[in-house]
């Protein structure tokens, strides 16, 4: 940062810190912390809920604190938007080119940049959608509250790894604003008499997961999810025996 500032650059340099993942706190010492509940591989926020620290002088104001919900997918938009792009999610729904070549798809991605600037005070996004390294959609958060639709029951060693998800035929809910660890179905003696009380609450979460699901016919997934078992393996043998 001394280096942007003895250059003088740094009022024209985005500097970025964050982590990709919460920590693989099966590998400690060696590894890294939260106080959340789980870590790396699960559907709870220690896999998922990172700090991030962004420095832009003269455009964001310094030691602000946000707690707005921003996803990784967030700064591609937000970065092309401070570069003077502010429509690129807008062009690839309908088609781009660039460097030679066609792109059609669909940027989950929201433009942040006003909420750094302090334009607005709230994020664009309202939702993040959990996934498993499997492809499979665990988790929903939206604004305050987060459903559950997978559930992996091992939360720490490297168990995570090698144990599956559990589906749930009833999600479980957490308002994390107020239980930010989690751990009101663990602690709680009436959580499930709470969730039923607020079983209306999925009703929302239904509609952001079936908007979601709908982008899909139109820009359908380019691959699939990596495996770590022989399974596809064998059915690509399969298939080409059919062939």
């Amino acid at each position: 940062l001394t280096k942007l500032d003895d250059l003088g650059i740094a009022d024209n340099t985005i500097v970025f810190y964050s982590t990709d993942n919460g920590p693989h706190m099966n590998t400690w010492p060696d590894a890294g912390m939260t106080p959340f509940r789980g870590e790396k591989n699960t559907n709870w926020e220690g896999g998922w809920r990172v700090p991030a620290m962004v420095r832009w002088p003269g455009h964001i104001e310094a030691d602000s604190i946000s707690n707005e919900i921003v996803h990784h997918m967030d700064w591609m938009p937000t970065f092309l938007a401070a570069a003077g792009n502010t429509e690129v999610k807008e062009k690839l729904l309908t088609g781009y080119q660039a460097i030679g070549r066609d792109y059609k798809v669909h940027l989950d991605g929201y433009n942040i940049l006003p909420m750094l600037t302090g334009e607005t005070k709230e994020s664009p996004r309202h939702e993040i959608f959990y996934f498993s390294d499997d492809g499979d959609l665990t988790a929903l958060r939206y604004d305050d509250w987060k459903a559950i639709f997978m559930e992996q029951r091992i939360e720490a060693t490297f168990e995570t790894w090698a144990n599956p998800f559990t589906p749930l035929r009833v999600p479980l809910l957490f308002n994390l604003r107020r239980d930010p660890y989690e751990r009101a179905q663990k602690t709680s003696n009436t959580y499930y008499d709470w969730l039923l009380d607020r079983v209306y609450l999925l009703l929302p979460a239904a509609d952001y997961v079936s908007k979601f699901l709908t982008t899909f016919k139109e820009y359908p997934p380019r691959m699939k999810a990596a495996s770590f078992t022989p399974s596809d393996a064998v059915e690509s043998i399969q298939n080409v025996g059919s062939k």
